[in-house]
């Protein structure tokens, strides 16, 4: 008499259960499409959204930070960054909320410094790991020239960018939806 695998009963249980739920998968993956779109047609509308958005994050990420300074158990050094960066966010969050040029060109900043810092990451993981080692360097040098790209050409890498994640959403979007009949069928199998 052969037995079942456990973990194969278990993952058929847990996408029967995620099963019941296609709806959702499929109403994600509509709404994917429909912000892709949003961010084709409106690129500029959808960048003025991200700084703002940006901003209110920087805002209430600096009242969480400054809260989170006056907690008790902490060291000097950690309550003082906490305070700092803090109070960076804060100003950064009023400073994107406050002029809609300034946000977007904050936000091509984070996005250049996020590219950046990704980049030597990627590098400096190559030269300590030497699994993936090619890729690693390959990817960090893409990374680092996106990120002086965005620096040098702002407004334009944040077009790109918004057309780019609009294609994005809008592929993510269509999987979701084939996703949602094929879990729709695992729930009446």
């Amino acid at each position: 008499m052969a037995t079942a695998d456990p973990d194969v009963v278990i993952v058929e249980e847990d996408m029967t259960e995620i099963g019941k739920h296609w709806g959702l998968v499929l109403a994600l993956g509509i709404v994917s499409i429909i912000i892709g779109i949003m961010a084709l047609v409106w690129p500029a509308a959808t960048i003025i959204v991200l700084a703002i958005l940006l901003g209110a994050y920087l805002l209430v990420s600096g009242i969480f930070q400054i809260v989170r300074g006056f907690r008790t158990g902490l060291t000097g050094g950690m309550r003082a960054l906490l305070f700092i960066f803090g109070a960076i966010s804060l100003i950064l969050g009023l400073i994107m909320i406050s002029g809609v040029l300034k946000a977007v060109e904050l936000l091509a900043i984070f996005i250049a410094i996020s590219f950046l810092f990704q980049g030597f990451g990627l590098l400096f993981e190559s030269a300590e790991y030497k699994q993936g080692r090619g890729w690693n360097i390959f990817g960090g040098i893409l990374m680092l020239i996106g990120g002086v790209v965005v620096l040098v050409w702002p407004i334009r890498s944040l077009f790109a960018i918004a057309i780019v994640a609009g294609i994005w959403l809008i592929i993510g979007g269509i999987f979701e939806i084939i996703a949602a009949f094929k879990l729709r069928s695992l729930a009446k199998a």
